[in-house]
């Protein structure tokens, strides 16, 4: 090799190492900025002294009701304890996809903010609730929900705790499914036409499931479904079905 072609591959090689190192540092910037943003957020309400009952059903929770007012678009807040998953929950009918690359206070951002499904009640609720929430690389969003993927974990963190703005809600983890997003129509379920609608689909997670949990539902039950990327196949989704327990908290 001579020192003309030596030079040019040195010098292409720390452009490359230069440019690769400002983009981890520019990701890692915004992974502190927006880990920042959800934890002051998360910070407010565990803060906040939660009412002894549910409130009305057009007044928030005292917890919720101050970034209910900052952001109109709130529906709710999902916690997994054990994890990172801590967020405020939005919703918006006229830009579905519009929290896939904004945070809760309107800025753009690859992050975004877990969201539910335009055409899902969260408050009656639908039969079936679909929130939706990113698989980041710095663990954040709904990146733990991959961890799921383990029976082992799935045995110590088999609760959701899922708040609309007026009611407390807790979850039973009911499957855990790896999909192809064309192998489960998930999103298209939503309210059941019957009770053998209901049915069909709850067979169909549970078929597809990783591994069984034993938790079933039947027609009446409430479901809660989490959706986030899963890598290991091309437009692969992972999914965690929940069932909404009798005993709510108050």
């Amino acid at each position: 090799m001579n020192q003309r072609t030596y030079g040019f591959l040195l010098a292409f090689f720390a452009t490359v190492f230069a440019g690769s190192a400002a983009l981890l540092l520019w990701y890692g910037v915004k992974s502190h900025r927006q880990a920042t943003v959800y934890g002051q957020l998360a910070a407010a309400v565990q803060r906040a002294n939660p009412t002894p009952t549910q409130a009305g059903e057009e007044t928030p929770l005292s917890e919720y009701r101050a970034l209910s007012e900052e952001n109109p678009d709130m529906v709710g807040w999902i916690r997994i304890d054990g994890t990172d998953i801590d967020y405020p929950v939005v919703q918006r009918a006229d830009e579905l996809n519009y929290y896939l690359k904004h945070d809760f206070a309107g800025r753009y951002t690859d992050f975004g903010c877990p969201f539910a499904q335009a055409n899902c009640d969260v408050q009656a609720p639908s039969d079936n609730v679909i929130l939706y929430g990113h698989n980041m690389k710095d663990g954040s969003m709904f990146s733990d929900l991959v961890r799921y993927q383990s029976r082992s974990f799935w045995e110590t963190h088999r609760t959701i705790h899922f708040d609309t703005l007026t009611r407390r809600g807790e979850y039973e983890v009911l499957a855990v499914c790896r999909i192809s997003a064309d192998a489960l129509a998930f999103h298209t379920f939503v309210d059941a036409a019957d009770a053998k609608n209901f049915a069909d689909y709850v067979a169909a997670c549970k078929e597809r499931a990783l591994y069984d949990t034993g938790v079933n539902a039947q027609y009446g039950d409430k479901l809660l479904t989490l959706s986030t990327c899963e890598y290991s196949q091309e437009n692969g989704r992972l999914l965690v079905v929940a069932k909404r327990k009798d005993d709510e908290k108050p």
